[in-house]
């Protein structure tokens, strides 16, 4: 079924993820994934950190990797794989009490607990991978991992390994350990 440009997207999967991660999978429900084994980069991710974008390849291909998929040249793939990363700056709002209040070891006892409150500014990552038919050049399979970045590598890395596990945990989609029926 040739789809002309148009995409038919199953409903949005959100899944649970760990504090923080919020990851979204969506997929052409007509396209039949078994028939897909193998994929190029068409866009590879373009974040201002060289090491962060080796580290988002990794990630993505060693999940394709333990789903059966390989990376073959260009000319042989039926896939094209293109990844984003987008970044937005976001606030939440911080609420501290200058008083320990009434019974702490005698201090505060009757006095004011005062409130002050900050808004903090944070950057959000998100990133977006999306897989087309080389034929068709449809986009038939999506997935996004966001998650509020950090200035530790060890916390990003370990946020972004997880984002990625969490985003192919159901790829592809129909496979026999993930029945369309679930």
């Amino acid at each position: 079924m040739h789809h002309a440009g148009r995409l038919f997207w199953a409903a949005p999967l959100l899944l649970s993820a760990c504090a923080g991660v919020e990851i979204r999978t969506d997929h052409d429900p007509a396209v039949d994934f078994s028939r897909y084994s193998t994929y190029y980069w068409k866009r590879l991710p373009a974040t201002s950190n060289s090491l962060m974008n080796g580290r988002i390849v990794s990630a993505v291909e060693g999940q394709l990797f333990a789903k059966g998929w390989r990376k073959v040249p260009e000319q042989q793939a039926q896939t094209a794989l293109a990844a984003d990363v987008t970044t937005r700056q976001g606030q939440r709002v911080d609420t501290f009490h200058n008083n320990w209040g009434p019974g702490w070891h005698g201090w505060g006892m009757g006095g004011q607990m005062m409130t002050t409150a900050r808004v903090v500014t944070y950057e959000v990552g998100t990133l977006v991978v999306d897989l087309y038919d080389v034929t068709s050049r449809n986009a038939i399979w999506r997935g996004t991992a966001s998650d509020t970045l950090s200035d530790n590598p060890a916390t990003l890395q370990k946020s972004l390994n997880e984002g990625v596990r969490q985003m192919f945990a159901s790829f592809p989609p129909g496979s026999p350990s993930n029945p369309r029926s679930q």
